[in-house]
């Protein structure tokens, strides 16, 4: 596998979700000693610096360790996250499980619904839609590629609030006062098509998880549609989308 220099994701996350990825298909094995920081250097053409923040987050994620003198070795894989998705929004449901979120802003913008999204909606069609698309990490490691489309006459000018860094769900309810009420979502499994395997680092061919939601609000309005492609052997999501509590 190569690295993408002119991907949006930074080299060192690229070297990191390779390496996970091959722990994780057990290519790179329990107590296997990797390659040394210059035999990374070499393969993928990247620093050194690089080469230790991607093992630096590795070993944080329990993924390696280092043996003095012998060098870096993978340790028992890590599985078993759980993730209890709800109503709090995707940063809130990763911090719960333990693990530390982040998002890379993929796309922001206004378009106008098309016949399939003023159905999902509830629109007319033409009416202004928000699209926010985002590639979801968890302590550095690609999890999904989330796109979320909203009415933006229930959130106007919300594309100048920094969602990359911002929830999306907070700043609904904090900033728009919106009371998010219930949320229905499906899943299945499919292959990643050729752009989910380009953004999230996938080998052809690769079965991840496909999810649509249609969150609502109190007065039954629609606020959101979205869909999500999920990835990574060592996620265990668990649904519950009834209203959160509000800390």
């Amino acid at each position: 596998m190569r690295l993408k220099p002119d991907s949006s994701v930074p080299l060192y996350v690229q070297l990191q979700n390779i390496l996970a990825s091959q722990i994780a298909s057990g290519e790179l094995r329990p107590h296997q000693k990797l390659p040394s920081e210059r035999e990374l250097c070499q393969r993928f053409g990247i620093s050194r610096m690089t080469v230790r923040q991607a093992l630096g987050s590795l070993a944080k994620e329990g993924l390696i360790y280092s043996r003095p003198g012998k060098g870096v070795f993978v340790a028992d894989p890590t599985r078993g996250l759980e993730v209890r998705v709800s109503l709090a929004g995707f940063s809130e449901d990763i911090r719960r499980s333990g693990a530390k979120p982040s998002s890379v802003l993929m796309e922001a913008r206004l378009l106008l619904a098309t016949p399939e999204l003023a159905q999902a909606l509830h629109l007319f069609e033409l009416e202004e839609v928000v699209k926010v698309e985002r590639l979801r990490l968890v302590n550095h490691v690609l999890l999904a590629l989330h796109t979320a489309y909203l009415p933006h006459r229930l959130c106007p000018n919300i594309l100048q609030y920094n969602l990359a860094v911002e929830s999306l769900f907070h700043t609904l309810k904090k900033v728009y006062g919106l009371r998010l009420a219930r949320a229905e979502q499906t899943v299945r499994a499919v292959l990643a098509g050729p752009r989910e395997l380009k953004l999230l680092g996938l080998s052809d061919p690769a079965p991840v998880l496909s999810a649509e939601r249609t969150t609502y609000l109190d007065t039954g309005e629609v606020i959101e549609f979205s869909r999500a492609i999920y990835c990574g052997e060592w996620y265990k999501l668990h649904f519950e989308l009834d209203p959160c509590k509000e800390q």
